[in-house]
């Protein structure tokens, strides 16, 4: 058996794919990540734990799978966004893993809200200035609140870049999820030394950076140890979780644009050149030419489930949804399926704006539905009437471990390039036309 790991560092969950080279999903495990919150603010989540959630989660997809280690030829991942950690020059872990959603860093200091916020940042970085989240503000705060930790600081490593170090033994970073970090410039596609200069941060303490997608060695002694996988299994860099999710939904091979449907509402399209347009971020593309451009709306899936809870508690989702959509059908909504109906359309509508945003209000015929409204076909029916595009459902229910897997595809030479391993990897399951 031949199979092709794709690692999903989700915010919530972390999930674990095992695919065969034709793209089908053999094995899956998914764990939830506890994460700790010592003092308001915080977000934390241990290195041990963060490694015992991997094997954990690993270990159920290869029992799903009916497969072993040995059976893997290929891995890589799916990224959350600055979720990090500090090491020292022994390269043991200073903290625990900081994450994403963490917000030490608030307020954030006046000149780094002034460089982020100027057109240069702008055009160079691909997004708009910092926010209590972004990694740097949070590096800010451990230099002036803990100077004992940053004065022993040798490395700073995503979790990614971490992943990346435990399994292979290489300082290695995607481009794709650096670029969130406001330290990169997209000219280049590499390290900005002017950012780390304004910013008061040494370049040096970063890993290098690869295109996303790209090969990067094979797995190494501390991977078999730690997560029990085969010593010289090849590896590749992965991409930030939409971005991953997007190449594993068929972005370029079955669309033109990805939409996700999840705790947050988002747009995924690919252009050929960075554009300062509010609200989007951009980052390099697998192929080293063009960039993704990626926006997002906080007002997602969430307003459905509270709905739920608050009108009908003795009902699932599921049920409201079908519900919806007969009544749909048969125009004659009662109020409980009426509300339902305004928010699903509201959301549909939300995502119209995010596509024109990172589309420039270019027509599209075919876009890709991702996350848990991709489940829903009224949905999804909404979606394409209110956007007037074919809107597909991947065959696949988890496209960042698929994206990811395609990546380890192409690492490990099962085929050619990352595009035609999507090509052969990726599959429609249903479309939804206008």
């Amino acid at each position: 058996m031949r199979l092709l790991l794709g690692l999903d560092l989700g915010t919530s969950y972390f999930k674990v794919g095992l695919f065969s080279p034709d793209g089908a999903l053999r094995g899956l495990g998914r764990v939830r990540v506890v994460t700790d919150t010592p003092a308001p603010g915080y977000v934390e989540l241990p290195v041990e734990r963060f490694v015992f959630l991997l094997r954990s989660g690993l270990d159920e997809a290869l029992r799903a799978a009916g497969a072993c280690a040995s059976d893997i030829t290929g891995v890589s991942y799916s990224s959350q966004a600055t979720t990090f950690l500090l090491l020292d020059a022994g390269d043991r872990p200073l903290t625990p893993l900081v994450m994403w959603t963490d917000t030490r860093g608030a307020p954030i200091d006046p000149e780094v809200a002034a460089f982020g916020s100027s057109p240069e940042f702008h055009q160079r970085v691909g997004h708009a200035g910092f926010v209590a989240e972004s990694l740097v503000p949070k590096l800010r705060w451990f230099r002036r609140e803990r100077p004992e930790i940053w004065a022993r600081t040798a490395s700073v490593m995503t979790i990614s870049d971490y992943l990346t170090f435990l399994l292979t033994g290489q300082r290695m970073a995607d481009a794709s999820t650096a670029a969130f970090l406001g330290l990169q410039d997209l000219r280049t596609c590499g390290w900005w030394p002017e950012a780390f200069a304004n910013l008061s941060l040494d370049g040096a303490k970063f890993s290098r950076l690869l295109a996303p997608g790209a090969a990067c060695g094979c797995t190494g002694a501390r991977a078999a140890a730690l997560l029990g996988l085969t010593e010289g299994t090849p590896f590749a860099v992965g991409a930030i979780d939409h971005h991953a999710a997007a190449v594993g939904a068929g972005l370029g091979s079955l669309a033109e644009v990805s939409i996700s449907t999840g705790t947050v509402l988002a747009a995924l399209a690919l252009v050929e050149r960075i554009d300062p347009i509010p609200g989007c971020y951009h980052g390099p593309h697998t192929d080293g030419r063009r960039f993704y451009r990626l926006a997002f709306n906080a007002d997602g899936a969430g307003k459905l489930e509270n709905y739920q809870r608050r009108v009908a508690p003795g009902r699932t989702l599921e049920e409201l949804l079908a519900a919806a959509d007969r009544a749909r059908r048969e125009g004659n909504p009662d109020p409980v399926e009426a509300g339902v109906l305004e928010i699903l359309t509201s959301i549909a509508q939300a995502h119209v704006g995010l596509v024109a945003q990172v589309t420039g209000s270019r027509q599209v015929a075919r876009i890709a539905s991702t996350g848990g409204g991709a489940r829903s076909d009224l949905w999804l029916r909404l979606k394409a009437e209110a956007i007037g595009a074919t809107v597909v459902r991947p065959a696949v229910a988890e496209p960042a471990c698929l994206g990811a897997a395609i990546f380890a595809a192409a690492a490990a030479g099962v085929y050619s390039t990352i595009d035609a391993a999507a090509a052969a990897m990726v599959r429609p399951a249903a479309e939804f036309t206008p």
